[in-house]
């Protein structure tokens, strides 16, 4: 990294905290800790509550789905407009109107402290393991970017948050979600737009994309009704319908957002503001996976996406082996990058069988 770029990352943690700490006039009390004073405009908690299912495991794991697979994960998605209408006209006024601070705390009202505390210790296990995994996850590739160990990467990203989220209370935690968006958004703009960039000049976009629509990944739909399928039309509208309204309408990470908004005609916008929005969000992360795909085409890609692990093997005994492996990739790939720009322009593009994929390392055939 150069010096700009750890700047620019310096610069973005210190506004992070200090934005946190700022906030934390307006938490003294218990409902401005947890409730931000039901004071929030519904743009920044529906902001907040599309970033706090955008995780770093969608962006990674998404894109990478995409390379290997194509579009069919967008299907997952369908059930979230009627899922997000459903609860709007149901969960949003009546949390609202129970004035309560947690999904939970109702529970002990209906039932006793005993079910409370139960549905309690639940949400805050399966959360603190979804929380390791997506903080593990961008961790990873961190570390390989800024040159880190693992485990520092990993308190670098969980201490200012920790930090913040402390000090600030929710009203630290929405406005940082709201700045998270505006950076994904970018990014993800930025990622589509050195991919097109990348494609060389003399075959068009349409025709990169015609190749990865012949090997099957630009197919975002699939009416089939083969059980065997994980993601269909069929599953992402009835099991992602369900998936949602559990999500949205118990987890206390997604209620405590629009608890905060001023009223429950803007809690019903923020949660709506998914509905418009998170379909044609979702559907640019895997297409950027599919415009990598296309990139690949033409720029070879290297055995091992991860330098640590291939400067490993490059410094062991089998180093010689590797390097026969990679020549004779480096010869198939010419030959394929050869036959492409034909392929493309007659139709008859063939699914290339050493694409690799990033995301596992193995081949996307």
């Amino acid at each position: 990294m150069h010096l700009i770029d750890w700047l620019v990352v310096g610069v973005y943690l210190v506004w992070i905290v200090w934005d946190g700490l700022r906030r934390s006039k307006a938490t003294h009390e218990v409902e401005g800790y947890f409730l931000a004073n039901r004071s929030l405009p519904w743009w920044a908690v529906g902001l907040s509550v599309m970033a706090t299912q955008l995780s770093a495991i969608t962006l990674v794991g998404t894109t990478g789905r995409g390379y290997a697979e194509g579009m069919s994960v967008l299907q997952l998605y369908f059930g979230l407009p009627l899922a997000m209408v459903v609860l709007s006209l149901t969960a949003v006024p009546f949390f609202y109107r129970a004035r309560v601070f947690t999904a939970y705390e109702y529970l002990e009202r209906r039932f006793d402290a005993r079910t409370r505390t139960l549905a309690s210790l639940l949400f805050l296990l399966s959360r603190s393991l979804s929380c390791g995994v997506i903080i593990a996850a961008p961790a990873v590739i961190l570390s390989i970017v800024l040159g880190w160990n693992v485990t520092l990467t990993i308190l670098g990203i969980g201490l200012p948050t920790v930090l913040y989220t402390m000090v600030g209370g929710v009203q630290a935690v929405t406005w940082t979600d709201v700045k998270q968006m505006f950076v994904i958004v970018a990014g993800v703009g930025a990622a589509i737009v050195v991919l097109l960039l990348g494609i060389p000049d003399h075959v068009s976009v349409g025709e990169a994309l015609h190749l990865a629509g012949a090997t099957g990944r630009l197919q975002a739909i699939d009416f089939s009704t083969d059980l065997t399928k994980t993601y269909t039309f069929w599953s992402g509208l009835i099991g992602g319908f369900f998936l949602m309204l559990s999500y949205f309408g118990c987890d206390q990470s997604q209620v405590q957002r629009y608890l905060t908004a001023k009223s429950i005609d803007e809690g019903r916008q923020s949660l709506l503001m998914s509905a418009y929005f998170k379909i044609p969000l979702q559907f640019v992360i895997p297409l950027i996976g599919v415009l990598m795909f296309a990139f690949y085409l033409f720029h070879q890609p290297p055995l091992l996406f991860n330098r640590e692990h291939d400067g490993d093997v490059r410094g062991s005994r089998r180093a010689a082996e590797y390097a026969a492996l990679e020549a004779e990739f480096g010869a198939l790939h010419r030959e394929r990058e050869q036959a492409t720009p034909a392929s493309a322009r007659s139709g008859a593009a063939r699914r290339p069988s050493c694409a690799r994929s990033p995301a596992t390392g193995s081949s996307a055939t």
